[in-house]
C-alpha cells in the first residue's frame, strides 16, 4: 500500500489506465475501480452508447458521480482508473491530488491509435487532427499529476511494477 492510500491513474484514452492499473492493483493488493466500467454498469449502457445518447455534458457528470462515490473505498487503497476527461476538471483534479496518489499514464498519438480500433467504440476518437488537438488541450492537465509514465513503448506489467516500485 501507499503512504497515501490509494493510486488515480489519469491519462488520455488509450494511455493503459484500465489494464495498468488492474495488474497494478493486483501487485498491490489493492481494489481496482475502473470509474468507465462503473458508470456503465450502473446505466446498464456502454459508455459509447452513453456518449451517443446523453452526451458529453451527462457523461462527465455520471463521471464526477462515480469518483465521489468512491471515497469509502479509499482509506483501504485502491487503484482508481479515471475516465480520460476526469482529472481535466479543476474541482475533481484538487479532489483527487488531495485524496492519494495521482500517476499520469502519458502515450503518444501513435501509440494511441495503434492501441484503440477505429470501430465507434471509443467515444470521441475522431481523426488525427482532433485527437492531436483534444491530446494537447488535455497535457497541461495531466501534467500536474506528481508521477508521470510513459507508455507508449512498454508493457503492462512493466509499467505496474514501475509505478509499484516509485511509489
Amino acid at each position: 500500500m501507499t503512504a497515501h492510500g490509494s493510486v488515480f491513474l489519469v491519462g488520455f484514452m488509450g494511455s493503459g489506465k484500465t489494464s495498468v492499473g488492474r495488474e497494478l492493483a493486483r501487485l498491490l493488493g489493492m481494489e481496482f475501480v475502473d470509474l468507465d466500467e462503473r458508470i456503465a454498469i450502473r446505466s446498464g449502457r456502454s459508455v459509447q452508447v452513453l456518449f451517443a445518447e446523453e452526451g458529453e455534458a451527462w457523461f462527465r457528470e455520471r463521471e464526477r458521480e462515480a469518483l465521489l462515490g468512491i471515497e469509502s473505498l479509499l482509506a483501504a487503497g485502491a487503484v482508481i482508473a479515471t475516465g480520460g476527461g476526469t482529472f481535466i476538471d479543476p474541482g475533481l483534479r484538487a479532489w483527487m491530488l488531495e485524496r492519494g496518489r495521482v500517476v499520469w499514464l502519458d502515450a503518444t498519438l501513435d501509440a494511441i491509435e495503434r492501441r484503440i480500433p477505429r470501430d465507434g467504440t471509443r467515444p470521441l476518437f475522431g481523426d488525427r487532427p482532433a485527437l492531436e488537438r483534444m491530446h494537447a488541450q488535455r497535457r497541461p492537465a495531466y501534467a500536474e499529476a506528481p508521477m508521470r509514465f510513459d507508455t507508449s513503448e512498454t508493457d503492462v506489467a512493466t509499467t505496474a511494477l514501475a509505478i509499484r516500485d516509485a511509489l
